[in-house]
Parts: structure tokens; C-alpha cells; sequence
């Protein structure tokens, strides 16, 4: 056993840049997991202390409607008493303060105080007679302070929904209580002025004893609220929002496995190399009685190290990768679901766990079937390449048939899945391995077929395409990890390019004004982003307007979490009927207008609706049911949207603000112009978002490209971890056939036909796996967009094919394939023939 270590050892030192590679690729994998597992981690807890300082020690909130609830039911509450609930009144909103995007919330210092002290700064920040006798007090955590170049004593400018005020930086939150990052604190009265919200509180934050009497108190307090306003626990609420990113987040960790999954090969591919190079050894000691436990353990024990050693620096990796993503994922974020302020990574202690077992595990897994093969064979036979070659063709004619196996299980898994997103997953991973379990056994055939033909011209190129075939112990397993790897780079190019034109095809049906006009401002259907109605009317009078239409947006609480209502004034070209998705135009519109509603396509797929349900909004004065009318294509976001007329809410919601404004400009007249018409009327009063058609489609797309970066830099992770396989395999491979290359050197093979050869031969093997990958990855778009994002975002998405989508997976393999064949072609060309002829 000594001597089988002491062999091991001196192969591993003699023979140490085929590992190294492999442990590149380990641990790009698990640094990609890692990577994804800190931003998603970082984002989701800087949203957690935020919701904890908001929320304090509050149990559970009393909320209402879009505009929240009538501050006189505080009143009530605390006057005609409240068991023993401990009440506080909040009002909140988003301002920008500088180029931050911060939650201001207005307390009233004193019933705050009772709810929970340590969370209601307020005036122990700063002075007491300043936070209510200085006009625009505000409070705000010292590092936010510190990054807007703000002092005690110091003016900020504060902008909502486009109008500009002055505040006045009273006092600071020390570093240690965290949360207060993207949060302002001023009085409730303040809060009041800035946000529009007069007589309006946002929530109020109540405390509940736990037990039968905080139940009791529970049940009286309901039973107080009036129509429309209900009592919710505070800690759902934030978990809500939080679940809103899951499909998002889960998208991102199956495309970080997908490394992962690659360098399992790649793993695999390492340690049959080193087992092959070895066999001599291997079979020689086995001869002179060592047993096939002890090879089996030798084998495993080599993994277990490199895996160990891997998911280290896997884990330093991740580190580093992971503070990139994490402004990538919290911009995502902050575009598509909530506003949210990382100023930390945090990796959290399952992640390092985590790292461990997937690169011990990955590691194991690649060296199991090489150690079994190894330690199951005879030792005579162990000596012939000859031997090891044919059990390589047999196995892959073998998983030529697994490769069937695992397509139909794909197929069979997605169609009778239903909506299981982690069924999705799995059949996509399925279906790659399909892809690669394929490979070996197409890489022979196209090798043998291309030596009958290519020797028909030359016997070098016979000479190239022939061994190939002849050694695919060495080169199936590298082709197959690249193949799959393309295959999945095709996918999602195929899915990314099919929902930036879907989306453009859906911008040029819904964007047919030709000026647009918002309140600008963060957090969609915030209730203060709103447009001046004095403001409105002066941009009505304009001077070449023909026709408008306005819209009014809101969130509203559905048991499937926060959603859009957009109560909208169509213009008369205004209703869409290319965007329909189900129900009749002629009658869809019609029914609109008399109150009945259209329901966006993801939100018809996740709570299951149709033409004819109901849907029960919760309006000021109660729930209330609303017909569906149709339903419509969206992109907007993954929750869906839900349309009204403006008439119809206006009546149920008791809300005359405008949030965007769309205008048809007469014929002739000066977009230009008409647009320095529209911010001369609202200089001085209001800052609005206006843009032209084509601008708000150019932004539409470039938030859509930021949206993806995280998908492409995450998939060419994985390409990269398969290019190194790549490298890593062709290396070992021609390294070891110098002896075979300087003969046909003695026989008269220039080193420029060396080099040639070699290059020939693994720019050939790139080119299949491309072939390889092309089909898989036409099939990995469809279960893209058909399946995964259906059931992840509930888009319906058309398939867009174009030749660019193909032309990342050509590069990739090509350039892999030639770099790994850089070396060993200048070894050739430049070595002594002598010396590489020579025997060991």
C-alpha cells in the first residue's frame, strides 16, 4: 500500500498542469455558486434590516388600500381603547436624496418610543426641539450621510415625485444599528407635506402581546377596522417581498449548477487521464498483489483532495466574483421588484458549507467510474491501450442509448410536471446530459467518417481524423463537458435574443403616443409619484396635441402578493387588440369601459384565471369583485398587472391623481418642440420624466440588457469551465502522444504538418461538440421559454431564431479547441525528434 501512495504522489508532481487545470475549472464552478449565493444573500438580508428598523418590534400592521388609511382611525383606535395593542402611526414613501434612491418615513417620535425605542431614533438622534420646531428635519444613517458628503447642521435637497425640497440633516444613526442605510427619518407631520398625503397615514404599526390575550386583542382590533383595512402581521409582509425575487433568485443558482455541472466532467475527464497515464504502474502493481480496494481507495483518495482543495479556493473565488454580482443583482432588483440599498456582502455559513460538499461531491462523482474501471480490471489487460480503447467504445455506443433515455425522461418530465419550477430545471439538466452522454459517440462516427473521406486526399489528414476516433478514452469526455456546455450557451442566447424581440414587437403595440409624460421617481405605483392636476391642465393646453390618454398606477394586495392596477383613459386608437392573448376585442373593450377589467398574462397564469372570472380587488370601500374581461400580452414585470378604466376606479378608490400621460402629436408638428413646450409649463413647478416614443423604448431595452448581463456573465462562466476541460483533456492528450508524433517526424512530417496535425485534430473535436450542441441547444430554448420561464416569470415568450444567436457557441469552441492545441504544436514543432522517440 506504501508503494501504491509513493506512486501516486510522484505521478501527481511529474504530472501537475492537467490537475491544475481541472482544479481551475472546480473551482470557477463552485465560485460561480458561491458567487450567486452572496449576492442573492446580500441583497435579501439589506432588505430585511431595512424592514426591521422600519417595522421595529410592530407584530403586525394596519394597512389599507393604494393610499393607505384614513388617519382618524389612529385616532379612534388609541382614544376609545385598544386592549393590549401598543399603537404607532407611520406614513412612508421614496425620495431621492442626491442620486440615492431612500424610503422616508415619518414617525411621531413619542408613540413610536413606546413601540420599540431602540428603532425610533428620532429626535435621540438629534436635537429634540429641532426635530419639531426645524422645518425639513430629517435623520439618516451616518455612513448615508457620509456617502452624500452630508453634515449635522447641513442642508439636503430632497426630490418626490419630481418636486424639490429643502431638509435639514439634524442628527445621525450610529453605524450599529443596522437597517438605516437607504431610510430618512423625519416627522410624521413633514412626511405628510412632502409626500401629498395630508390626512393620510401609510400604516400603523401595532404591537401585540403573544398568548390567548394578544389573540383576544387581535380579534378586537379587527373588528374595529373598517371596510377596506385589514390587520396583517408585519413579518408576512416582508416575506412577501421577499418571495416576490424566488424565481428570479432560483433562475440564477440553475444557471450557476450549470458550471458545476460541467466541471463533474471536467472532474471526470482529469482523473481518467491520470488513471490512463498510470496504467502501466497501475497494472504492474496490481501483478505483484496489490488489490483492487487498495487502487480504489488511491483513486478516490486523490479526488477527495482535489475536491477539498477546489471548494477552497472555489470559496475565495465566489468571494470575489460575488462582489460584482451583487450590484448587478440588487440593480435588477431594485428594477423589477422593490427598492433596496447593499452596502455589504455577506456570505452566509450554509454557502461555505455549501462549497465543501459540492466540490468534495463533484470531485467524487467525476472519480467514481474511472476508479471502478481501474480497480475492476485485469492486470494483464491493464497494460494495453488497446483494452482501455475498446471498453471506451463500448461505453459509448452504451450511453448512446442512455443518451435516448435521458431526452425521453426530459420530455416526459416537462409534460407531466405541471407548473413545478424545480421539475422545469430538472428537465433542462436532464437534457443536457443528454447532449453529452451523445457526444462520444458522435465524435467517432464524424472522426471515422471524415478519415475515409479526408484519406481519399491525403493520408496525414486520414492520419488526423483516424486517431481521433481511435482514442476516445482520451477525448470523448472533454468534447462531451464543451458540448454540453455550447448547448446551453445556444439556449439561452436563443431565449435572451426571443425576449428582447418579443419585447420590442410588444413596445411597438402598447407605445403608440408619441410624447410620454411621468412623474418620475422610485418604486412603481408608489401613490406620490403623481402629476400636478394644475400641471396636467396646462399640458392639455399645449399648442399641437390632437388626442391624449392618462393613467393612474397603484399597488393593490392579491394573494399572490403586491400587484400593478392600472386605471387607464385610452385614447381613441388606444385599445390594442394585437396584445390580446384571450377574448374577443369587440367585446373585450366594451366591458372595459363599463367596469369590467383585463388582467395581464402573468398574472392569468399564476392565479389561474380566465375570460368570465372574477377578480376581488381590495378598493377604499371593501373588497369587491370585478368580471375579467381579457386578457393581455405584458412584459412589465412577473407578477402581472390588472386594468381598469380611470372612470371606474376613480369611483371605487376615491384617487384623482395622474401618474403618466400620453400624447398624439398633429401631424407636422415638432416633437422637439411641443416637448420644450410641455417642461417650460412645468419649470418651477414640477420636474416630470418626458420622453418621445422612440426614447422610451430605447430605455425600455437597455433596462431589459441590464436585466440580462447577469444571465450571459453566468452562462460564459460556464462555458469557461468547459473550455478549460477542453484545454485541460487535448493537453494531457497530445502531451502523451509525442512519442506517437516524432516517429511520423522520422518519416518525413515537417513541424509545420505537425503542427497542422495537431490543430486540425482538436479544432476538429470543437466543431463537433458545436454539432453536438446545436440540436440540444435549439431543445434548451424551447424548455427556456416554453417551460422554465413560463412557470418562473408567466411570460409567453415567441421563439426568434437568427444566425448571431449561434455565433458565441462557434467562437468558443473553435478558439478553445485551437489554444488547446497551442502547446502541444509548438512542443512538436520546436523538440528534438531524438528525444520524444526515445523510450522511457
Amino acid at each position: 500500500m506504501r508503494l501504491l501512495w509513493a506512486a501516486s504522489v510522484r505521478h501527481l508532481l511529474r504530472h501537475p498542469a492537467q490537475l491544475v487545470l481541472a482544479l481551475v475549472g472546480l473551482s470557477v464552478g463552485v465560485g460561480t455558486i458561491i458567487a450567486v449565493d452572496i449576492a442573492t444573500a446580500s441583497s435579501g438580508r439589506a432588505f430585511q434590516l431595512s424592514m426591521q428598523a422600519v417595522n421595529g418590534a410592530a407584530s403586525h400592521s394596519i394597512v389599507g388600500g393604494p393610499h393607505g388609511i384614513d388617519e382618524r382611525l389612529y385616532v379612534d383606535l388609541v382614544t376609545r381603547g385598544r386592549g393590549a395593542a401598543v399603537l404607532a402611526p407611520v406614513v412612508e414613501g421614496y425620495v431621492t436624496v442626491g442620486e440615492r434612491t431612500m424610503q422616508l418615513i415619518g414617525v411621531d417620535p413619542f408613540a413610536s418610543a413606546g413601540l420599540d425605542a431602540a428603532r425610533r431614533p428620532g429626535p435621540a438622534a438629534g436635537n429634540v426641539r429641532s426635530w419639531f420646531l426645524e422645518p425639513g428635519a430629517v435623520v439618516m444613517a451616518a455612513a448615508a450621510a457620509q456617502q452624500l458628503a452630508v453634515q449635522v447642521g447641513q442642508a439636503v435637497a430632497i426630490d418626490v415625485g419630481g418636486r424639490g425640497y429643502s431638509a435639514v440633516l439634524i442628527g445621525t444613526v450610529s453605524g450599529d444599528q443596522a437597517g438605516y442605510d437607504a431610510l430618512v427619518l423625519t416627522d410624521i407631520a413633514q412626511a405628510h407635506e412632502w409626500l401629498g398625503s395630508v390626512g393620510k397615514l401609510s400604516r400603523i404599526d401595532v404591537r401585540i402581546p403573544e398568548g390567548a390575550a394578544g389573540e383576544a386583542t387581535a380579534a378586537e382590533l379587527r373588528a374595529r377596522l373598517p371596510p377596506g383595512v385589514r390587520l396583517e402581521k408585519a413579518r408576512g409582509r416582508a416575506q412577501q417581498s421577499i418571495d416576490m425575487t424566488t424565481a428570479f433568485t432560483t433562475n440564477l443558482q440553475a444557471m450557476s449548477l450549470l458550471a458545476l455541472m460541467v466541471s463533474t466532467l471536467l472532474i471526470y475527464g482529469a482523473i481518467s487521464f491520470a488513471v490512463v497515464q498510470r496504467r502501466r504502474i497501475i497494472g504492474i502493481l496490481r501483478a505483484l498483489g496489490a488489490t483492487r480496494g487498495n487502487v480504489f481507495t488511491i483513486v478516490l483518495t486523490e479526488a477527495a483532495v482535489l475536491g477539498v482543495v477546489g471548494a477552497c479556493l472555489g470559496l475565495l473565488l465566489g468571494v470575489v466574483i460575488g462582489r460584482g454580482l451583487v450590484h448587478l443583482v440588487s440593480q435588477t432588483i431594485n428594477d423589477l421588484y422593490f427598492v433596496v440599498a447593499v452596502n455589504e456582502t455577506i456570505l452566509p455559513p450554509s454557502s461555505i458549507v455549501k462549497a465543501l460538499l459540492a466540490g468534495f461531491g463533484t470531485a467524487l462523482a467525476g472519480a467514481w467510474l474511472p476508479a471502478l474501471e481501474v480497480a475492476g480490471s485485469t492486470p494483464q489487460l491493464a497494460l494495453r491501450r488497446s483494452v482501455l480503447e475498446e471498453r471506451a467504445v463500448t461505453l459509448a455506443r452504451k450511453l448512446l442509448f442512455a443518451s435516448g433515455a435521458l431526452a425521453v425522461a426530459s420530455g416526459v418530465v416537462a409534460i407531466t410536471s405541471g407548473r413545478s419550477l424545480f421539475a422545469g430545471f430538472a428537465a433542462l439538466f436532464l437534457l443536457l446530459l443528454s447532449a453529452a452522454t451523445l457526444t462520444p459517440a458522435l465524435l467517432r462516427f464524424l472522426a471515422r467518417a471524415a478519415a475515409r473521406v479526408a484519406g481519399r486526399v491525403s493520408p496525414i489528414a486520414r492520419l488526423v481524423f483516424g486517431d481521433v476516433a481511435a482514442s476516445l478514452s482520451r477525448t470523448g469526455v472533454a468534447v462531451a463537458a464543451l458540448g454540453m456546455a455550447l448547448a446551453a450557451m445556444i439556449g439561452v442566447s436563443i431565449m435572451v435574443e426571443s425576449f428582447r424581440e418579443s419585447l420590442r414587437d410588444w413596445l411597438g403595440q402598447t407605445l403608440r403616443a408619441d410624447i410620454y409624460v411621468t412623474a418620475p421617481g422610485p418604486g412603481a405605483g408608489r401613490p406620490e409619484r403623481k402629476i400636478d392636476s394644475e400641471l396636467v391642465k396646462a399640458l392639455l393646453a399645449t399648442p399641437g396635441i390632437v388626442d391624449y390618454g392618462m393613467s393612474r398606477r397603484v399597488m393593490v394586495d392579491l394573494p399572490q402578493g403586491p400587484v400593478p392596477l392600472d386605471a387607464v383613459q385610452l385614447a381613441h386608437n388606444g385599445y390594442i387588440t394585437e396584445v390580446l392573448t384571450d377574448g374577443d376585442p369587440k367585446v373585450t373593450w366594451p366591458a372595459f369601459e363599463q367596469g369590467s377589467v383585463v388582467v395581464s398574462d402573468p398574472l392569468a397564469y399564476r392565479a389561474q384565471l380566465r375570460v368570465g372570472d372574477s377578480l376581488t380587488l381590495p378598493t377604499d370601500s371593501g373588497p369587491r369583485s370585478f368580471r375579467i374581461a381579457g386578457i393581455y400580452r405584458e412584459y412589465g414585470n412577473d407578477r402581472g398587472t390588472v386594468l381598469i378604466s380611470l372612470p371606474v376606479y376613480r369611483r371605487f378608490w376615491h384617487d384623482d391623481g395622474i401618474t403618466a400621460m400620453g400624447f398624439y402629436v398633429a401631424p407636422g408638428t415638432s416633437l422637439a418642440d411641443v416637448m420644450e413646450r410641455f417642461r417650460t409649463a412645468a419649470r418651477g413647478k414640477q420636474s416630470l420624466f418626458i420622453r418621445s416614443n422612440a426614447d422610451l423604448r430605447n430605455l425600455s431595452m437597455s433596462i431589459f440588457e441590464r436585466t440580462f448581463v447577469i444571465t450571459r456573465v453566468l452562462y460564459w462562466l460556464a462555458a469557461g469551465v468547459a473550455a478549460i476541460g477542453l484545454v485541460s483533456a487535448l493537453l494531457a492528450w497530445e502531451l502523451e502522444r509525442s512519442h506517437e508524433i516524432a516517429i511520423l517526424r522520422s518519416l518525413g512530417l515537417t513541424p509545420g504538418g505537425a503542427v497542422l496535425l495537431i490543430e486540425g485534430q482538436t479544432g476538429f473535436m470543437g466543431l463537433v461538440a458545436l454539432v453536438a450542441a446545436i440540436p440540444a441547444g435549439l431543445l434548451t430554448a424551447v424548455l427556456l421559454i416554453d417551460v422554465i420561464n413560463r412557470r418562473a416569470f408567466g411570460w409567453r415568450i415567441d421563439v426568434h431564431l437568427s444566425a448571431a444567436q449561434f455565433t458565441n457557441a462557434l467562437l468558443l469552441a473553435v478558439v478553445a479547441a485551437l489554444v488547446a492545441g497551442m502547446y502541444p504544436a509548438r512542443r512538436v514543432a520546436v523538440a528534438a525528434i531524438a528525444a520524444d522517440i526515445r523510450e522511457e
